[in-house]
């Protein structure tokens, strides 16, 4: 049983691929979606061995500068927070599907905007109130939850109408104060607000979940011979990628070691994630082609807090 949440963003630096495995849809590689929404997301399994693989490669890199028994021991904290591979003993940290916050889409101005709607911001509070509600008591929750909007209209700290794609859309400029509230929290969570809160655009939820279906990225390639160097006659095949700037969250979720003393010496799971996942760490896909870098923010207040050079931009 988990006794403890924190909820974790990250930002996609270079296009993303977190696999759903092959379909006989028009993309041949489509990226997992939510089946009732079909918002993208990122499964909990696939950020859970991310995670762990991110560390796991740290531990073995680090393991010429270490003595073996050190090694060793890294090794088996690894094992306790996540779990044996064999199945002996129960991870003790779970991660829940990231799921999709802000998706950029391209602009007439700022070059892009970070689109969202009513119902993802709906439940992304319902997730805060969830996990984070003490530390923002001073939220209305309510107020955010409470938002409409109409077909064909978006809210934007900008003024006049919002060009997205093709696609323009009537500014109501009465409901700006939602989008101070919205950045209200994330300031919380060490992001850095300044480039973000010009870009947010909150549009419908049927305008949202049409953009998001139809503007991924979607690249086609080719397999090429080894032997010979040249594209094979047959290879050709689609790939599907959540865009750069994407944005989006999950929660950590942390249980006791029932079999360990709890005191002062005892490790907490997002402490050690804290210390040990790196600022930018791989999620996906085609990693030996640049895809699926990811930048994560700070996790826990307790740990050491990086220097100002690397929290002012999200961390290293």
């Amino acid at each position: 049983m988990y006794d403890n949440a924190k909820m974790i963003y990250i930002k996609t630096l270079t296009p993303t691929h977190a696999g759903a495995g092959q379909t006989l849809q028009n993309v041949d590689m489509p990226i997992q979606r939510e089946t009732n929404t079909n918002i993208p997301k990122i499964e909990g399994s696939s950020l859970k061995g991310s995670i762990k693989h991110s560390i796991y490669r740290k531990i073995k890199i680090n393991e010429k500068d270490v003595n073996e028994e050190d090694v060793n021991e890294e090794e088996k904290m690894l094992n306790k927070i996540f779990g044996n591979d064999n199945g002996d003993s129960a991870s003790r940290i779970g991660f829940t599907d990231a799921k999709l916050l802000f998706f950029p889409i391209k602009s007439t101005t700022e070059i892009y905007k970070l689109i969202t709607c009513p119902y993802v911001l709906k439940r992304w509070v319902e997730d805060l109130e969830y996990c984070e509600k003490e530390d923002l008591n001073y939220i209305n929750f309510d107020s955010i939850k409470s938002i409409s909007i109409s077909e064909g209209e978006c809210i934007s700290l900008n003024k006049g109408s919002q060009v997205l794609e093709e696609y323009i859309f009537e500014n109501n400029e009465n409901n700006k104060n939602k989008i101070n509230e919205i950045t209200e929290i994330l300031k919380k969570f060490d992001i850095e607000i300044s480039e973000i809160e010009k870009r947010i655009v909150i549009l419908n939820d049927t305008d949202f979940i049409d953009l998001v279906s139809m503007y991924t990225e979607i690249i086609t390639r080719n397999r090429i011979d080894p032997k010979k160097g040249v594209a094979e006659n047959k290879g050709l095949f689609t790939e599907e990628y959540l865009p750069t700037e994407t944005i989006m969250y999950f929660m950590a979720l942390s249980s006791p070691d029932f079999f360990e003393k709890v005191d002062e010496t005892s490790i907490n799971p997002f402490d050690y994630l804290e210390k040990e996942l790196d600022y930018v760490f791989h999620v996906g896909g085609y990693s030996t082609i640049g895809k699926g870098l990811v930048k994560r923010t700070k996790i826990t207040k307790t740990a050491n807090k990086p220097d100002n050079s690397e929290n002012e931009d999200g961390g290293k």
